[in-house]
């Protein structure tokens, strides 16, 4: 469904991603992993079109990503919940999820009912101004956005942060029912062990580089996996 090949991304004079290469297939659910400045974000912020590579390409069922512009990249069919949510605070829930579908045409009811059965909690919600969210909420308005557009491919930037443990396995529940729907998901995640849990494969970067790739349930046991970022064996 994805493909990256050779990805160069610079800011200013510094390289953010080297040379990357990765893979996605449809029905996928695929950890990204790496430490603060791996370049994990960059990844889905340039598949995004929200910054453009140096050289490279990104090809997505088969048509050229990487000259599209942001929202030309949602038309094809790709949305992110970016790291820190980015949610219109003055603005009420339901505005909010409605402003996901921007770019659809027709009535997107049905996308509405299902965000809410997914997360019941906004459906209560759906008239309170988002910044007025717990965190946890928030985090849910972030993903029901990206989902308004019906993607395709749904790409996951740090769900988890912030959230007290027991929030942080609901949102991975709500996660992999996502994924079970037919939505492939790239996900980012500073939680190793959970995100290595709940996906099909996964990468490792490290300063802009991918080092390791393979199913998720190998990298769960992998040495160099264990010692860089689950502490444990």
């Amino acid at each position: 469904m994805l493909e990256l090949v050779d990805l160069n991304v610079s800011y200013g004079g510094v390289e953010a991603l080297r040379n990357l290469s990765l893979k996605v297939e449809e029905g996928e659910l695929v950890a990204i992993l790496g430490a603060n400045g791996a370049g994990k974000s960059t990844t889905l912020m340039t598949i995004s079109g929200l910054v453009k590579p140096k050289s490279g390409q990104i090809t997505f069922k088969g048509e050229r990503l990487d000259s599209l512009k942001s929202h030309e990249v949602v038309q094809r069919g790709i949305t992110q919940a970016p790291e820190g949510r980015r949610l219109f605070g003055p603005m009420t829930v339901e505005e909010n999820l409605r402003l996901g579908a921007f770019t659809r045409e027709g009535d997107s009811s049905e996308t509405l009912a299902w965000v809410y059965d997914l997360f019941p909690r906004l459906k209560e919600r759906r008239s309170q101004m988002a910044g007025t969210l717990s965190g946890g909420e928030q985090q849910m308005l972030a993903i029901g956005r990206a989902l308004m557009a019906a993607p395709n491919l749904l790409l996951l930037d740090e769900p988890s942060l912030g959230l007290a443990p027991l929030l942080v396995k609901s949102i991975f529940r709500t996660i992999r029912d996502i994924n079970k729907s037919g939505v492939t998901v790239i996900l980012v995640e500073q939680n190793a062990r959970a995100a290595l849990k709940l996906a099909d494969r996964g990468y490792v970067l490290d300063v802009g580089r991918m080092v390791l790739e393979d199913k998720a349930v190998n990298l769960l046991h992998n040495p160099l996996v264990i010692d860089a970022y689950l502490g444990s064996r």
